[in-house]
């Protein structure tokens, strides 16, 4: 429960801005998604690896751990959070405990 003064409004800590990841060869193995299709989210996942050039990348989807592959053109629209950082990196920082 957060405090706040008099006069101030509480601090919310609100949902994660997500961007569209639109040059998907600027994505980086571990990077968090948001994979939507028909302007519907389906699920959350990171990167597993890609093509150099963008044209196709490899996910695995959260929760299943089921990897999928994505060529450019395919009907689905990838977001990213440049807040969230990687799954590499929570993994080696220790964020996660098995």
């Amino acid at each position: 429960m957060g405090q706040h003064l008099p006069g101030q409004a509480p601090r919310h800590r609100g949902p994660a801005r997500r961007l569209p990841a639109q040059e998907w060869a600027t994505l980086q193995r571990g990077e968090c998604l948001e994979v939507w299709s028909e302007d519907s989210f389906r699920y959350a996942a990171y990167v597993d690896d890609l093509a150099l050039d963008g044209r196709f990348v490899w996910i695995i989807e959260n929760g299943t751990g089921c990897r999928r592959l994505f060529v450019r053109g395919d009907s689905v629209d990838l977001y990213t959070f440049p807040e969230a950082g990687s799954i590499m990196t929570k993994i080696s920082s220790g964020a996660f405990h098995g």
